[in-house]
This record gives structure tokens, C-alpha cells and sequence, in this order.
């Protein structure tokens, strides 16, 4: 018994330290005007609120920018990494090693994902230099010169990180399919499309719910990816509305003496607006969970 209090003991520390004290912190400060100058703390109940709704409108935006964002991302994201899981399950030649390398980006740090993206992309990057090789292009594209072009690459960048671990959770629901139901079909003379929205997608929708739930949770919660890779060029125009309060309000990567009171109001609010979505999706996607 004392062996697994002390195994608990050590998550349960972080859990309390790292996740409940910040939570509480932040609630508190939200109510205060606090640059980290002691002096200058004081009260201000509910104002950074109202002036959130107020004049906000920064935030806001970058709030559109995180939906555009995730209108452009989870429909690649995700049937992406389930016609891959299909192909890893039908047991090809190679599978475990393809298994392996799309999981591979997710044990990467976001942050270094943005570097290598930026990299890629930069004016004189290998994309450019490989489009020029191959006369697809005459000069070298500006692509964080463009809001279009460079959310286009903030979502490639997002599909290649994140998609393996979908590709996991769908490759594990499909192992638990029966094959009987898929013989069936065959007796019944399906093809292979027919047998993919009559028995595949159904029968692992409830893993399906969860999957796509995560996806949002993540997407909409995007901020250090973003920061590093475009900073929110141009002009602010790929800026999250995590990546906006990084940027704006956290010390080391704003610029002058921000007011960290007003961060907590905005990330508060955030939570809340996420909340709300996730309670929102599962409410309409309930009958997910229950079709088998």
C-alpha cells in the first residue's frame, strides 16, 4: 500500500503544482493589474473583463484566425489519418515501420516543428530552391509574406505533427472490428467503399468522437507553434488567440511592461470559449457513441 502512495505521490504533486496552483493563480491575478512590479499591484475587480469586451478587438480577431485555422485543418487531419490507419491495418509489407515514422512528429516538440517549418519555407528554403530546380516557380516565394499562404503552411506544418497520434487511435479501434462482420459483407457481395461507411466508420465511431473532440481541444489551443514559426505575420494576420496572448502578455515574448492581469482575464475567457465548444460538440455528436 505505501508503494502506491508513493507511485501517486510524485504525478500528484505535478498535477496540484503545475496545473491546479496556476489555475488559481491566474483566476486570482485576473481581478488585479499586475506587471510583476509589486508596487504597481492593485485591485481592479472586474475591469480587465469589460475591457476585454470592450475594446478587444485584437483578440477577438485573433479568436477568427483560430477557427479559420481549424475549419482548414481538421478536414485533412483527420480523414487523413484514418485512410492511413485503414491501409496499416490491412497488414501490407512494411506496415510497423510506416506505423512508426507517422507517429514520429508527435514525440517532437511543437516548437521545433515550428523552426523546421519556417526553415523549409524561408525565401531561400529547400522548397523554394526545389520549386525553382524543377521551373515551377521563377523567383522565390514570400510565404509568411501572405496571410493565405503562410496559414496554408501553418497547416501543413499542424496535419504533420499532430495526425500521427490520430493514426494510432484509429489503427487501435479498427484491431478491434471483428472480421466475421467484414467476411458477412463479402458473402453479401459489398465492395470496398460500401463495407467502409456501412461497417468501418460505424463501428468505430465512438473512438471516432473522442478522436475528433481531441483534434478541436488541440487546434483551438495552438499558441507556441504559431509563435515560433510566423509570430503572426504578417501583420498579425496568423496570430491565434492563444498565440495572441503569448505574445501580447507573457513575459519573454512581449515587448514594454504588459499588464499580466489583463493575460489572465483573456486566457480565462479562453478556457471558457473551449469549454463551451467541447460541451457544445459533445452534446451534438452524442449519437456517436451509441450506433454500435
Amino acid at each position: 500500500q505505501a508503494q502506491c502512495y508513493l507511485l501517486l505521490a510524485l504525478p500528484l504533486i505535478g498535477f496540484f503544482v503545475f496545473t491546479i496552483y496556476p489555475i488559481i493563480w491566474s483566476a486570482i491575478k485576473a481581478f488585479y493589474y499586475y506587471d510583476l512590479v509589486p508596487s504597481n499591484t492593485r485591485f481592479v475587480g472586474l475591469k480587465n473583463f469589460v475591457t476585454l469586451f470592450t475594446n478587444g478587438k485584437a483578440y477577438w480577431s485573433a479568436w477568427l484566425v483560430t477557427f479559420k485555422y481549424l475549419a482548414i485543418k481538421l478536414p485533412f487531419e483527420i480523414p487523413l489519418a484514418l485512410v492511413l490507419a485503414v491501409l496499416l491495418d490491412k497488414g501490407l509489407k512494411g506496415s510497423n515501420f510506416f506505423r512508426n515514422m507517422y507517429y514520429l512528429p508527435c514525440v517532437i516538440s511543437m516548437a521545433i516543428i515550428g523552426v523546421m517549418f519556417s526553415n523549409l519555407f524561408d525565401p531561400f528554403g529547400v522548397v523554394n530552391s526545389w520549386l525553382l530546380k524543377y521551373n515551377v516557380i521563377s523567383e522565390p516565394i514570400e510565404w509568411f509574406g501572405n496571410a493565405n499562404s503562410a496559414l496554408a503552411v501553418l497547416v501543413m506544418g499542424g496535419i504533420w505533427s499532430t495526425f500521427g497520434t490520430n493514426v494510432l487511435y484509429f489503427t487501435a479501434a479498427l484491431s478491434n472490428v471483428p472480421k466475421e462482420v467484414y467476411e458477412a459483407a463479402d458473402i453479401d457481395g459489398a465492395g470496398s467503399l460500401t463495407k467502409f461507411f456501412k461497417i468501418t466508420i460505424p463501428m468505430i465511431s465512438s473512438v471516432f468522437q473522442t478522436v475528433l473532440l481531441l483534434a478541436i481541444n488541440g487546434t483551438l489551443r495552438v499558441g507556441e507553434y504559431i509563435i515560433v514559426m510566423t509570430n503572426g505575420a504578417p501583420a498579425g494576420k496568423t496570430l491565434t488567440a492563444e498565440a495572441y496572448v503569448m505574445q501580447s502578455f507573457l513575459p519573454g515574448f512581449s515587448t514594454g511592461t504588459p499588464n499580466i492581469g489583463y493575460g489572465c482575464a483573456l486566457s480565462i475567457i479562453s478556457s471558457v470559449i473551449c469549454a463551451a465548444i467541447g460541451i457544445a460538440y459533445m452534446r451534438v455528436s452524442r449519437k456517436m457513441s451509441s450506433i454500435y
